[in-house]
């Protein structure tokens, strides 16, 4: 409708109440439209008031299921500092992810959401899936370096040496301190390599005929 075109304006002027007053306008004279909730939502996630954006955002959610970017909103929501539940947070980005996130947003959330409660092995396989979605793509950006690392480090700790070695292989063509991290690591995985390659006394055969 007009009311939610003349919200958006108002949002990109930042003039929240402007924007307030046009999308509850908007959502008066129709209720389902989902792009005035959401325009809720997001004016009330730049005042920073999570909780508000969270019930406009919900709103949107029931209108548009399978609009991953709805999740996604949720999502920061649950992420934000006054609410920090991130259990919830992942569930609204994996229901963005089955929902068919096209931005990519989801996998790299749900990656580093599992990565921060210490569960690697979570972890691995989002950034593993939110790897091969950045090669399919061809998306530039700091994504792939975060993957890249994780995965090598994991890797190396799991004893999975030769997939730490292709990781780090890869993480040789980015510049700065990725690539001196990668060369570091496979220092690392090459001498676990040699270890692993050397034969320890007990394993030795010793036996002889008298």
């Amino acid at each position: 409708s007009a009311w939610t075109l003349m919200g958006h304006e108002y949002l990109e002027l930042k003039n929240p109440p402007a924007a307030i007053d046009a999308y509850r306008r908007a959502v008066g004279v129709s209720p389902r439209d989902y792009r005035a909730w959401y325009g809720l939502g997001q004016t009330y996630e730049f005042l920073q008031m999570p909780y508000y954006a969270l019930y406009y955002y919900r709103r949107a959610a029931q209108l548009r299921p399978t609009d991953a970017r709805m999740w996604c909103a949720m999502g920061q929501c649950y992420e934000s500092e006054k609410l920090d539940m991130a259990s919830a947070a992942i569930r609204c980005y994996r229901r963005a992810y089955i929902n068919d996130d096209r931005e990519g947003v989801a996998l790299h959330k749900l990656a580093n959401l599992h990565k921060q409660l210490g569960q690697d092995e979570y972890a691995a396989h989002y950034f593993r899936k939110n790897l091969i979605r950045i090669n399919e793509e061809k998306a530039t950006g700091s994504d792939a370096v975060e993957a890249l690392l994780f995965l090598a480090a994991h890797c190396r700790n799991i004893g999975s040496l030769s997939e730490a070695e292709e990781y780090c292989t890869q993480l040789l063509d980015f510049g700065g301190p990725a690539k001196e991290k990668a060369k570091s690591l496979l220092m690392e995985i090459r001498n676990m390599q040699d270890l692993q390659d050397t034969p320890s006394p007990g394993g030795m055969d010793i036996s002889y005929s008298p």
